[in-house]
C-alpha cells in the first residue's frame, strides 16, 4: 500500500472554518474519488493551525488516476474556491510501510 500524508497549513484561527467546509462539501467528493481515508487529524499541541490526512492507494498509478478524477470534478474546484483561501501552504509525502508495520 502507498500512503499519502498530506498536511495543510492554515491561517491562524481558520481551523474550525476549514474543517466545517471540508466536512460539509469536500469530504464526500474526495472520498468518492480517492476511496481509502486512513485518518484525518488535527494537532492538539505544536502548530495547531494545520490538518493532516492520510490516504491509502494500491500503487502510484492508482493514486495518479484517482487524483485526475478528483481534479476534473467541477464540484471539487468549487469546494477549493470556498476553502482554498484558508490554506497558506501544503506538504505531501508518499509513504510505504516497513516490513514490520501494521500498515503494509
Amino acid at each position: 500500500m502507498l500512503i499519502e500524508q498530506r498536511t495543510y497549513y492554515l491561517k491562524p484561527g481558520a481551523l474550525h472554518d476549514f474543517l466545517r467546509i471540508y466536512e460539509e462539501e469536500g469530504l464526500r467528493l474526495q472520498s468518492e474519488a480517492w476511496g481509502n481515508l486512513i485518518a484525518y487529524l488535527k494537532p492538539e499541541t505544536g502548530d495547531v493551525n494545520r490538518v493532516i490526512h492520510l490516504w491509502g492507494f494500491s500503487s502510484f498509478e492508482d493514486r495518479a488516476q484517482r487524483r485526475a478524477v478528483l481534479s476534473g470534478n467541477p464540484k471539487w474546484r468549487e469546494f477549493l474556491g470556498k476553502a482554498g483561501h484558508l490554506v497558506t501552504a501544503q506538504h505531501a509525502e508518499l509513504l510505504s510501510g516497513a516490513p514490520f508495520s501494521p500498515i503494509k
